[in-house]
């Protein structure tokens, strides 16, 4: 169910978007030194008007009985690195019949799997022979999406279940249905494909590509990605700062805090600078998010606690309810040993006597407590 609901999805927003144009590869959509539009099917942020010039690199991806394909880099008008492109030719065989898949591929600049583009002159085929829709393409952009699909652990002979041969039957009486775990992730009748296709999204080059980048990589595309939306440019450029750095760009840091996920989150409060901790103005910037992160993340920034302001923990102390008892009693903790300031001792009460709280029981043991 939740394939068709997304697969529908990425249908009407293909549907809605003009710049999903059916051209040929080599066309209007990309030619052979570059890429003036959007990929047909794309992750990745793309601003209208965008051309990118395809520069060789010394790096090639090895197709089966093919040989060595070469992988291309995309840049900008700024000859900033943009996305690793290749064109794949590749066999694909079922049952003895054999037929060669056209297809263009891109990665980011991390080796993540970015989009492709089809090649309406060589359209991908299935087992009948029958051409690709656009459903299929589209389910293909979604399995290729998915960096842990089941294709990834299982050989394509553990994906088809071998019925018996039966007497009179051709050769293709050894073709077996797709096991059921795979079947709503992969183009009906198209398995070996989607098989191929994942697989060289997703081997040994994603970790190539990676490289590649970290060993070229310049000051700019790493401020470039610390302002893009991917999670895994901004893991990598926050990789790369030193506390200079962090200080440099603490509101864009601060901003990736407050809306990124929660690996990112992690990511911060675990290297985040100590001086960030001791500085209230610096330190503010996190601590206002408190309220609307994640739990993991928010246990995290508990744990510079003994480094917050009073004026901090006055404004913790006002959204005790998204705590859990755990972080409820860190938090009464080290209010106690800090002395406890009226305006706080006022929110306690407030919660402690709100029937609504779970854990107001919690509080008021710590109040009496701390009155004695």
């Amino acid at each position: 169910m939740r394939y068709r609901l997304l697969n529908l999805f990425l249908f009407v927003l293909w549907y809605g978007n003009a710049q999903f144009a059916l051209t040929d590869i080599g066309g209007a959509v990309l030619q052979e030194n570059g890429l003036d539009r959007q990929p047909e099917f794309f992750n990745m942020p793309w601003e209208y008007g965008t051309k990118l010039v395809k520069k060789e690199t010394s790096m090639f991806i090895e197709v089966d009985s093919i040989g060595k394909q070469n992988i291309g880099l995309l840049v900008d008008q700024r000859e900033r690195p943009i996305l690793y492109v290749s064109d794949i030719e590749t066999p694909v065989c079922a049952d003895g019949d054999c037929k060669l898949m056209n297809i263009r591929l891109y990665w980011t600049l991390l080796g993540d799997y970015a989009g492709f583009d089809r090649d309406s002159k060589l359209p991908l085929t299935k087992n009948d022979h029958d051409e690709f829709s656009m459903a299929d393409y589209l389910k293909l952009h979604l399995l290729l999406t998915d960096a842990n699909s089941i294709l990834k652990q299982r050989k394509i002979d553990e994906l088809i279940e071998k019925p018996k041969p039966s007497e009179g039957n051709g050769p293709d009486a050894l073709s077996g249905a797709t096991i059921k775990e795979v079947k709503e992730t992969v183009v009906s009748g198209a398995l070996y494909s989607c098989y191929v296709a994942w697989h060289l999204v997703h081997g040994q080059l994603n970790a190539k590509l990676r490289e590649y980048t970290s060993s070229q990589v310049t000051d700019e595309t790493v401020f470039q990605m610390l302002h893009s939306a991917n999670s895994n440019y901004q893991m990598f450029a926050l990789g790369r700062f030193d506390e200079a750095n962090y200080k440099e760009h603490y509101a864009r840091i601060a901003n990736i805090f407050e809306t990124g996920i929660p690996m990112v989150r992690g990511f911060i409060c675990k290297n985040l600078p100590e001086k960030f901790w001791k500085t209230p103005k610096l330190q503010n910037l996190f601590w206002n998010a408190f309220a609307d992160v994640d739990i993991n993340t928010r246990s995290l920034l508990l744990e510079h606690l003994n480094s917050a302001s009073t004026e901090t923990l006055e404004r913790i102390s006002t959204h005790l309810g998204v705590m859990t008892k755990n972080q409820l009693k860190i938090f009464l903790e080290q209010i106690g040993e800090n002395g406890l300031v009226e305006p706080i001792r006022k929110n306690l009460v407030v919660f402690a006597n709100d029937e609504k709280q779970t854990y107001g029981y919690i509080v008021n043991q710590f109040l009496e407590e701390y009155e004695l």
